[in-house]
């Protein structure tokens, strides 16, 4: 299944460069690990932000699980 909505998903500048970017977040620092070996980086914070949503909109879902902040 495609995502649900996908022309409706919003990916704050924050949450790419305080978290998915920042080497220093507690959670964030090995997903910035991650993406960095890719090149992206939080001063070219948008690359990031249009390879997810391009992510998001030509593969399909792999799973789903209920979270405290709802379905992920």
């Amino acid at each position: 299944m495609k995502l649900p909505f996908i022309e409706q998903v919003e990916i704050p500048r924050a949450k790419i460069v305080d978290y998915l970017l920042s080497t220093t977040h507690r959670d964030g620092k090995h997903k910035a690990t991650f993406f960095m070996s890719f090149g992206f980086e939080a001063a070219k914070w948008e690359s990031l932000h249009d390879a997810l949503l391009k992510h998001a909109e030509e593969h399909e879902v792999a799973r789903t699980e209920d979270s405290p902040f709802g379905v992920r």
